[in-house]
């Protein structure tokens, strides 16, 4: 009969929960690239793009102030985000009130041309495609602005948790 040295087990369960860290991580980052390229397949039109650019770049600080409120009352709707706190309805109502107050402002003034060009090129999604582009482009530039600890993770923190 052989016996099993009872370090050998020890490093053997080591090596188990590393692997189950690492896979854990692997299907982590697996899940975010195929994301990231279903959205590259499903991109948004270049009318769609050209509006969210012209939004983006006309909208002053509060209009970016309202349309950052909107997109954060929009993912507060979530179930994942209903866990972590749940936002009254008066006060989405009113982000998305004023989201499209700012919106319609920024369209008559400064992006007509771009959200004409929409409307002929995609009348149905075309809108839906420019604010989620426009919702992207304000998360990163808040992104951008703050230092978040879980923005300092490198791989290897993520592996040693």
């Amino acid at each position: 009969m052989i016996g099993i040295d009872p370090s050998f087990c020890e490093v053997s369960s080591i090596v188990q929960t590393a692997k189950h860290k690492l896979a854990g991580t692997v299907g982590a980052i697996f899940l975010f690239t195929s994301i990231l390229a279903s959205e590259a397949v499903a991109a948004p039109s270049p009318q769609s793009e050209a509006l969210a650019a012209c939004l983006y770049e006309h909208a002053d600080r509060t209009d970016r102030d309202v349309l950052v409120q909107w997109a954060f009352v929009t993912i507060a709707k979530t179930r994942a985000a209903k866990a972590v706190e749940t936002i009254p309805e008066a006060k989405i109502r009113k982000a998305e009130a004023a989201a499209q107050r700012s919106l319609t402002n920024l369209v008559m003034k400064h992006c007509a041309e771009p959200a004409l060009r929409l409307a002929f090129k995609s009348p149905k999604d075309g809108l839906q495609d420019t604010l989620v582009s426009l919702a992207k482009r304000l998360v990163v530039a808040e992104l951008d602005r703050r230092k978040s600890p879980l923005l300092a993770l490198t791989l290897s923190d993520l592996i040693q948790r």
